[in-house]
């Protein structure tokens, strides 16, 4: 998987907003209790109009978001200051984004748990402050107005400098637990998003989550990558001699998976439990000569491992290595948090080639 893209819009985790509806209570809160609120299931049905504004700096500029939410289906119109405008639905089963300038349509089958490209603002909220909570300060930085809203302000500092995601600011709505306004700061980026409007009481049609499709337009299914199961004598045969760690010492084999990376190359997972228990994983794929060099992001550093001239990713929930070696491309990640950096660099150094 190409993670380090990933890590590069992880910025996009605040910047995509975080507005939902939970209970409401009088009284005086702390910032862990502000963030719970808004992290709670809505116990009725969750509706919504708003209009914000997402700045993502050099990352992408400029963007005006319209949005429709209820019962779990989202509507979201996107005009970017550069003349993009898309339309994206997710009507319960299917997926839909329709890019209007290019007149182009791509669908996504999500009935059967595939991913949704609309995520929810709860789920994104609660990934953004489950990888802070341990590398942050959190703390309350008074009330002000959001879009006409009393809320709350909510600050998490980063507890060290170089780090992948760096201060969050974050304001809460009093009234309705909604979440307002976002600052991050992640990936080297600054990205801000600030509803200038919400109602919660808003009248959504259902046609809202219907989408008119021109006859003229391009429409492309899409379908969610599975990963499959694979054996050993399968990944020697498409990739012929390579790196392993070995099994011993309480150390097994567990699963061998494949998956489509990067111009639908082969990448191929290789699982480890140590004495029944998830330990590692090491993924390998032939690496491509010609391919562009992808810059390091904030919180990556050079390292040496097996010789070669390596990274080291450290970030809480994020710990891996990776190197090239002989054509290959070598990424091992921590699966047991107990696990450190140390413990990788170790499994490299007892690595054997399987032919």
């Amino acid at each position: 998987m190409n993670w380090k893209k990933s890590l590069r819009a992880a910025g996009l985790v605040a910047a995509l907003t975080f507005s939902l509806v939970g209970c409401n209570t009088e009284g005086a809160y702390s910032p862990q209790e502000i963030i719970d609120h808004a992290l709670q299931e809505t116990k009725g049905p969750l509706a919504y109009y708003g209009e914000y504004t997402m700045d993502m700096g050099e990352a992408g500029g400029k963007i005006q978001v319209k949005e429709w939410t209820k019962d779990g289906k989202r509507r979201i119109e996107t005009t970017a200051e550069n003349g993009e405008h898309s339309i994206s639905v997710n009507n319960g089963s299917q997926v839909i984004m329709y890019d209007v300038v290019k007149n182009t349509v791509h669908k996504i089958d999500i009935s059967k748990g595939g991913v949704d490209e609309i995520p929810s603002q709860r789920d994104q909220l609660k990934l953004l402050f489950n990888a802070v909570k341990d590398t942050h300060d959190v703390k309350m930085a008074g009330e002000e107005k959001i879009a006409g809203r009393d809320a709350y302000k909510v600050v998490a500092k980063a507890k060290k400098d170089d780090t992948l995601i760096g201060d969050i600011e974050v304001w809460v709505d009093k009234k309705t637990w909604v979440t307002l306004k976002t600052i991050t700061n992640g990936a080297g980026n600054k990205m801000t998003t600030e509803y200038t409007k919400i109602d919660e009481k808003a009248k959504i049609d259902d046609a809202q989550f219907t989408l008119d499709i021109p006859k003229d337009a391009k429409v492309e299914e899409i379908s969610v990558p599975e990963s499959e199961s694979v054996t050993l004598d399968t990944v020697k045969e498409q990739l012929g001699e390579f790196l392993m760690v070995p099994e011993g010492n309480g150390l097994t084999l567990e699963e061998i998976s494949l998956d489509k990376g990067i111009e639908d190359r082969s990448e191929y997972t290789f699982s480890y439990a140590k004495n029944g228990q998830q330990d590692i994983s090491v993924t390998v794929f032939k690496a491509n000569s010609n391919a562009k060099k992808v810059e390091p992001i904030k919180g990556e550093k050079e390292m040496d491992i097996r010789g070669q001239k390596g990274t080291v990713m450290d970030e809480n929930k994020i710990q891996s290595i990776s190197w090239q070696e002989n054509g290959y491309q070598y990424s091992m990640f921590i699966v047991d948090s107990k696990r450190t950096i140390e413990d990788l660099v170790a499994y490299t150094k007892q690595m054997t080639i399987v032919k």
